[in-house]
């Protein structure tokens, strides 16, 4: 068979059918394109034609996400063979929001590691420390915050790596104020007392972790409030003024009258996401 000329006859047909607005015909004929390329080795061009037929399927099209879902799932496992990383990752972070949206988390976090393990197989460190922001951001929508606290030490060890230290900083912080919100004062000490990180004893983010740790551990709701004041917190960079989505936490241990994240202040504007 001439898979070559087959292939090129798909692709045109699926660009044609797609003119003609008939997307079911246009996402099979991608398809096709697809096993065609796969059937030449090329590999790189069959992960582009099944991820043309996801395209094509995904939102309103035929079948919707699921057949998206489908199509891109051979995409990711052709781009991983034929070495492309990189594409691969942005896919699998794309598939990652779709099954965020449609509340299938467990698949979300498996699209989101996959992504990260892939990024770490190449070493990238640049595009681990974007996808561990969006990542722990997901996890802490998701209410999983002790899943976000170990995606805070991988990324930690990124910026570790990067020599951003400021950053690793302002991250062991960010461990603090979700292990305050699980009342954990035991492995926020921890932190405190134990981290590897160059510069974290002598860090302004150290000082008020320890602020805020002996808050919790007196059940001093008037210095906790105090600490809603430090514009420290406006250059967190991680997602926990998303803390408010989650049901509060019982608070009986600290004998406060309201909740910890509403005391600390976990939701409103100062503590959100800042870019860097």
């Amino acid at each position: 068979p001439d898979h070559l000329s087959a292939s090129m006859e798909f692709s045109q047909a699926a660009t044609q059918f797609r003119a003609a607005n008939m997307l079911q015909e246009s996402a099979d004929a991608w398809a096709k394109s697809g096993e065609m390329k796969e059937q030449l080795h090329d590999l790189f061009g069959a992960g582009r034609a099944y991820e043309s037929a996801g395209g094509i399927c995904d939102g309103s099209g035929p079948d919707g996400a699921a057949a998206a879902m489908r199509h891109w799932q051979k995409a990711v496992q052709c781009f991983r063979i034929a070495g492309k990383a990189d594409v691969a990752a942005k896919l699998l972070l794309k598939m990652a929001g779709i099954k965020e949206k449609q509340g299938d988390i467990e698949s979300a976090k498996s699209a989101f590691q996959d992504a990260l393990g892939l990024y770490e197989d190449e070493e990238k460190d640049y595009e681990l420390g974007d996808v561990y922001k969006t990542y722990i951001g997901f996890l802490i929508r998701s209410g999983a915050l002790e899943d976000a606290l170990v995606a805070m030490d991988g990324h930690i060890g990124v910026l570790s790596r990067q020599k951003s230290l400021p950053f690793a900083h302002k991250e062991l912080l960010s461990k603090i104020v979700l292990l305050g919100q699980l009342e954990d004062t035991v492995r926020a000490e921890e932190i405190l007392n134990a981290t590897q990180v160059d510069g974290w004893f002598t860090s302004r983010e150290c000082q008020v972790g320890c602020d805020l740790v002996e808050a919790l551990k007196n059940h001093d709701a008037e210095a906790l409030a105090g600490l809603q004041k430090d514009q420290i917190f406006t250059f967190l960079q991680v997602e926990v003024g998303v803390l408010h989505d989650i049901p509060s936490i019982p608070c009986a241990c600290l004998k406060l009258t309201v909740p910890i994240k509403d005391v600390f202040g976990i939701g409103q504007k100062w503590f959100s996401l800042q870019q860097w």
